[in-house]
Protein backbone atom coordinates (compact mmCIF):
# COMPACT_ATOMS: atom_id res chain seq x y z
CA UNK A 1 0.00 0.00 0.00
CA UNK A 2 1.39 3.86 -1.00
CA UNK A 3 -0.24 5.77 1.76
CA UNK A 4 -0.63 9.73 0.61
CA UNK A 5 -2.78 12.27 -0.69
CA UNK A 6 -5.45 11.36 -3.29
CA UNK A 7 -7.72 13.64 -5.59
CA UNK A 8 -11.03 12.35 -7.45
CA UNK A 9 -11.47 15.10 -10.44
CA UNK A 10 -13.78 15.10 -13.66
CA UNK A 11 -16.64 17.24 -15.25
CA UNK A 12 -19.20 17.66 -13.09
CA UNK A 13 -22.12 14.42 -13.34
CA UNK A 14 -19.35 12.79 -14.28
CA UNK A 15 -19.19 9.59 -11.35
CA UNK A 16 -16.91 11.35 -8.93
CA UNK A 17 -19.34 11.00 -6.12
CA UNK A 18 -19.89 7.26 -7.17
CA UNK A 19 -16.28 7.16 -7.19
CA UNK A 20 -15.35 9.07 -3.62
CA UNK A 21 -18.16 6.52 -2.02
CA UNK A 22 -16.76 3.34 -3.84
CA UNK A 23 -13.06 4.06 -2.83
CA UNK A 24 -14.35 4.82 0.75
CA UNK A 25 -15.51 1.39 1.67
CA UNK A 26 -11.48 0.45 1.27
CA UNK A 27 -10.50 0.61 5.26
CA UNK A 28 -7.53 2.32 3.83
CA UNK A 29 -8.95 5.00 2.29
CA UNK A 30 -10.77 7.74 3.58
CA UNK A 31 -11.81 10.87 1.20
CA UNK A 32 -14.11 13.97 1.65
CA UNK A 33 -16.67 14.50 -0.49
CA UNK A 34 -16.22 18.13 -1.67
CA UNK A 35 -14.18 19.46 1.52
CA UNK A 36 -13.35 22.12 -1.33
CA UNK A 37 -10.25 22.90 0.95
CA UNK A 38 -8.13 23.99 -2.21
CA UNK A 39 -10.70 26.55 -3.41
CA UNK A 40 -10.10 29.11 -0.29
CA UNK A 41 -6.70 28.69 -0.32
CA UNK A 42 -6.08 29.58 -3.64
CA UNK A 43 -8.14 32.35 -3.35
CA UNK A 44 -6.07 33.65 -0.27
CA UNK A 45 -2.74 32.75 -1.94
CA UNK A 46 -4.02 34.63 -5.87
CA UNK A 47 -6.87 36.80 -4.82
CA UNK A 48 -6.49 38.44 -1.78
CA UNK A 49 -3.03 38.04 -1.17
CA UNK A 50 -2.67 40.93 -3.93
CA UNK A 51 -5.08 43.50 -1.78
CA UNK A 52 -3.02 46.06 -0.88
CA UNK A 53 -5.06 46.88 2.08
CA UNK A 54 -4.29 42.93 3.52
CA UNK A 55 -0.24 42.79 2.50
CA UNK A 56 2.32 44.86 1.49
CA UNK A 57 3.27 44.69 -2.45
CA UNK A 58 7.10 43.81 -1.51
CA UNK A 59 6.04 40.61 0.26
CA UNK A 60 3.39 38.97 -2.13
CA UNK A 61 5.45 37.33 -4.33
CA UNK A 62 7.34 35.48 -1.33
CA UNK A 63 3.71 34.68 0.74
CA UNK A 64 2.86 32.89 -2.75
CA UNK A 65 5.79 31.23 -3.39
CA UNK A 66 6.23 30.50 0.85
CA UNK A 67 2.32 29.32 0.88
CA UNK A 68 2.74 27.12 -2.10
CA UNK A 69 5.66 25.34 -0.65
CA UNK A 70 4.16 25.04 3.24
CA UNK A 71 0.12 24.32 3.01
CA UNK A 72 0.51 20.42 2.40
CA UNK A 73 1.48 19.81 5.65
CA UNK A 74 -1.70 22.24 7.25
CA UNK A 75 -3.52 20.89 4.77
CA UNK A 76 -2.78 17.03 5.98
CA UNK A 77 -2.96 18.44 9.67
CA UNK A 78 -6.44 19.64 9.41
CA UNK A 79 -7.62 16.27 7.52
CA UNK A 80 -6.12 14.63 11.20
CA UNK A 81 -6.29 16.94 13.90
CA UNK A 82 -9.58 18.52 12.42
CA UNK A 83 -11.34 15.87 10.45
CA UNK A 84 -10.07 13.41 12.36
CA UNK A 85 -9.17 11.46 8.95
CA UNK A 86 -6.64 8.50 9.92
CA UNK A 87 -6.55 6.00 7.21
CA UNK A 88 -3.09 6.10 5.18
CA UNK A 89 -4.78 7.32 1.44
CA UNK A 90 -6.88 10.64 2.46
CA UNK A 91 -7.86 13.38 0.38
CA UNK A 92 -10.75 14.91 -1.18
CA UNK A 93 -13.56 14.61 -4.65
CA UNK A 94 -14.37 18.09 -6.14
CA UNK A 95 -14.58 18.43 -9.39
CA UNK A 96 -14.36 22.20 -9.46
CA UNK A 97 -10.82 21.52 -8.74
CA UNK A 98 -10.40 21.23 -12.16
CA UNK A 99 -12.52 23.58 -12.87
CA UNK A 100 -10.44 26.49 -15.08
CA UNK A 101 -12.80 29.38 -13.67
CA UNK A 102 -13.19 28.22 -10.10
CA UNK A 103 -12.69 31.53 -8.66
CA UNK A 104 -14.05 33.42 -11.62
CA UNK A 105 -16.93 31.76 -11.68
CA UNK A 106 -20.08 31.15 -13.83
CA UNK A 107 -23.25 32.50 -14.45
CA UNK A 108 -25.58 29.14 -15.24
CA UNK A 109 -23.32 27.57 -17.53
CA UNK A 110 -21.08 30.69 -18.97
CA UNK A 111 -17.84 30.94 -17.67
CA UNK A 112 -16.97 34.23 -16.27
CA UNK A 113 -13.83 35.83 -18.11
CA UNK A 114 -10.54 36.08 -16.90
CA UNK A 115 -10.05 32.77 -16.18
CA UNK A 116 -8.60 31.87 -12.37
CA UNK A 117 -7.48 28.83 -13.10
CA UNK A 118 -8.03 25.75 -11.54
CA UNK A 119 -6.69 24.35 -8.80
CA UNK A 120 -4.86 21.70 -9.60
CA UNK A 121 -1.10 23.16 -9.63
CA UNK A 122 -1.84 24.58 -6.21
CA UNK A 123 -2.28 20.66 -4.77
CA UNK A 124 0.26 19.81 -6.82
CA UNK A 125 2.99 22.56 -5.67
CA UNK A 126 1.39 21.80 -1.91
CA UNK A 127 1.15 18.06 -2.25
CA UNK A 128 3.96 17.13 -4.38
CA UNK A 129 3.72 13.06 -3.86
CA UNK A 130 -0.48 13.86 -4.66
CA UNK A 131 -2.23 11.25 -6.62
CA UNK A 132 -5.12 12.27 -8.66
CA UNK A 133 -8.15 10.09 -10.48
CA UNK A 134 -9.69 11.55 -13.62
CA UNK A 135 -13.30 9.95 -13.80
CA UNK A 136 -14.52 10.91 -17.00
CA UNK A 137 -18.10 10.38 -18.54
CA UNK A 138 -19.69 10.79 -22.27
CA UNK A 139 -20.27 14.52 -23.05
CA UNK A 140 -23.51 14.16 -24.46
CA UNK A 141 -24.33 12.26 -20.95
CA UNK A 142 -22.95 14.67 -19.07
CA UNK A 143 -24.77 17.71 -21.12
CA UNK A 144 -28.10 15.67 -20.66
CA UNK A 145 -27.58 15.39 -16.97
CA UNK A 146 -26.56 19.17 -16.32
CA UNK A 147 -29.47 19.88 -18.03
CA UNK A 148 -31.94 17.61 -16.07
CA UNK A 149 -30.06 19.78 -13.05
CA UNK A 150 -30.76 23.21 -14.78
CA UNK A 151 -27.14 23.54 -14.62
CA UNK A 152 -26.82 24.12 -18.16
CA UNK A 153 -29.40 25.99 -20.51
CA UNK A 154 -28.76 23.74 -23.40
CA UNK A 155 -26.94 20.31 -24.55
CA UNK A 156 -23.97 22.35 -26.68
CA UNK A 157 -23.77 24.73 -23.04
CA UNK A 158 -23.33 21.70 -21.18
CA UNK A 159 -21.11 19.79 -23.45
CA UNK A 160 -18.37 23.15 -23.64
CA UNK A 161 -18.35 22.52 -19.73
CA UNK A 162 -17.57 19.18 -19.95
CA UNK A 163 -14.74 20.51 -22.62
CA UNK A 164 -12.96 22.93 -20.30
CA UNK A 165 -12.68 20.88 -17.30
CA UNK A 166 -11.62 17.84 -19.15
CA UNK A 167 -9.03 20.42 -20.98
CA UNK A 168 -8.11 21.35 -18.14
CA UNK A 169 -7.31 18.20 -16.02
CA UNK A 170 -5.81 16.04 -19.26
CA UNK A 171 -3.57 19.18 -19.51
CA UNK A 172 -2.61 18.89 -16.27
CA UNK A 173 -1.81 15.31 -16.04
CA UNK A 174 0.39 15.37 -18.89
CA UNK A 175 2.92 17.53 -17.00
CA UNK A 176 2.84 14.63 -14.08
CA UNK A 177 4.66 11.39 -13.98
CA UNK A 178 2.56 8.55 -14.77
CA UNK A 179 2.45 7.19 -11.55
CA UNK A 180 0.97 9.81 -9.92
CA UNK A 181 -1.97 10.23 -12.51
CA UNK A 182 -5.05 7.42 -13.75
CA UNK A 183 -7.69 8.16 -16.16
CA UNK A 184 -11.04 6.17 -15.51
CA UNK A 185 -14.52 6.00 -18.22
CA UNK A 186 -17.58 5.49 -16.10
CA UNK A 187 -18.84 3.74 -17.90
CA UNK A 188 -15.98 0.65 -18.19
CA UNK A 189 -16.53 1.29 -13.91
CA UNK A 190 -20.12 0.19 -14.26
CA UNK A 191 -19.25 -2.59 -17.78
CA UNK A 192 -15.83 -3.94 -16.53
CA UNK A 193 -15.99 -3.62 -12.51
CA UNK A 194 -13.57 -5.80 -11.68
CA UNK A 195 -10.81 -4.95 -14.32
CA UNK A 196 -11.31 -1.13 -13.44
CA UNK A 197 -11.04 -1.83 -9.69
CA UNK A 198 -8.25 -4.26 -10.22
CA UNK A 199 -6.27 -1.21 -11.70
CA UNK A 200 -7.26 1.53 -8.91
CA UNK A 201 -5.30 -1.25 -6.82
CA UNK A 202 -2.46 -1.10 -8.57
CA UNK A 203 -2.33 2.55 -9.00
CA UNK A 204 -2.93 2.61 -4.84
CA UNK A 205 -0.68 -0.18 -4.48
CA UNK A 206 -3.48 -2.16 -2.34
CA UNK A 207 -3.24 -5.60 -1.36
CA UNK A 208 -6.44 -6.38 -1.21
CA UNK A 209 -8.83 -5.00 -3.33
CA UNK A 210 -12.20 -7.01 -2.30
CA UNK A 211 -14.17 -4.48 -0.31
CA UNK A 212 -14.41 -2.18 -3.31
CA UNK A 213 -15.10 -5.11 -5.61
CA UNK A 214 -17.90 -6.14 -3.41
CA UNK A 215 -19.64 -2.88 -3.23
CA UNK A 216 -19.58 -2.27 -6.87
CA UNK A 217 -20.77 -5.56 -7.07
CA UNK A 218 -23.57 -4.43 -4.88
CA UNK A 219 -24.13 -1.66 -6.67
CA UNK A 220 -25.02 -3.85 -9.82
CA UNK A 221 -27.83 -5.40 -7.58
CA UNK A 222 -28.99 -2.49 -6.17
CA UNK A 223 -27.88 0.81 -7.50
CA UNK A 224 -27.49 3.04 -4.34
CA UNK A 225 -28.81 7.14 -5.08
CA UNK A 226 -25.55 9.29 -4.08
CA UNK A 227 -26.67 12.14 -6.17
CA UNK A 228 -30.09 14.08 -7.01
CA UNK A 229 -31.46 13.23 -9.73
CA UNK A 230 -31.63 9.80 -8.73
CA UNK A 231 -30.87 7.50 -11.39
CA UNK A 232 -30.06 4.17 -11.76
CA UNK A 233 -26.82 2.36 -14.38
CA UNK A 234 -28.97 2.04 -17.04
CA UNK A 235 -29.53 5.82 -17.11
CA UNK A 236 -25.94 6.45 -18.51
CA UNK A 237 -26.87 4.71 -21.86
CA UNK A 238 -29.38 7.58 -23.02
CA UNK A 239 -27.30 8.45 -25.34
CA UNK A 240 -25.29 6.47 -28.05
CA UNK A 241 -21.53 6.16 -27.20
CA UNK A 242 -20.39 4.95 -30.58
CA UNK A 243 -17.73 7.44 -31.95
CA UNK A 244 -19.37 9.65 -34.67
CA UNK A 245 -17.12 12.64 -36.67
CA UNK A 246 -20.58 14.15 -37.38
CA UNK A 247 -22.55 13.98 -34.18
CA UNK A 248 -22.56 17.88 -33.25
CA UNK A 249 -22.39 17.71 -29.62
CA UNK A 250 -18.68 15.62 -30.32
CA UNK A 251 -17.88 18.40 -32.32
CA UNK A 252 -18.41 20.98 -29.99
CA UNK A 253 -16.38 18.77 -27.41
CA UNK A 254 -13.49 18.96 -29.84
CA UNK A 255 -10.16 17.36 -29.10
CA UNK A 256 -11.00 16.34 -25.51
CA UNK A 257 -13.47 14.25 -26.83
CA UNK A 258 -11.45 12.77 -29.35
CA UNK A 259 -8.34 12.54 -27.14
CA UNK A 260 -11.07 10.47 -24.62
CA UNK A 261 -12.31 7.95 -27.45
CA UNK A 262 -15.21 9.34 -27.65
CA UNK A 263 -15.04 10.85 -30.89
CA UNK A 264 -13.50 9.62 -34.24
CA UNK A 265 -10.00 11.52 -35.15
Amino acid sequence: MQPGPLFIVGAPRSGTTFLCALLNTHPLIELTNECRIFAPLKNMLEVESHRPDLLAAAHRERFESFGRRTLGAWVERFYRDALGVEAPIWGDKHPAYGDPTVLSGRTGSIECMPRSGSCLRLIRDALPHARFIHIHRDPRHVANSLMRKRWAASLEDGVRVWGQYVEEITGFFDELPNQQTLTLPYRRLVEDGSATVEKIGRFLGLADASPISDFLASQHRAPTPFSDPVRDIGDLYIVPDSADADDPLLEIAGHAAVHLGYAAA
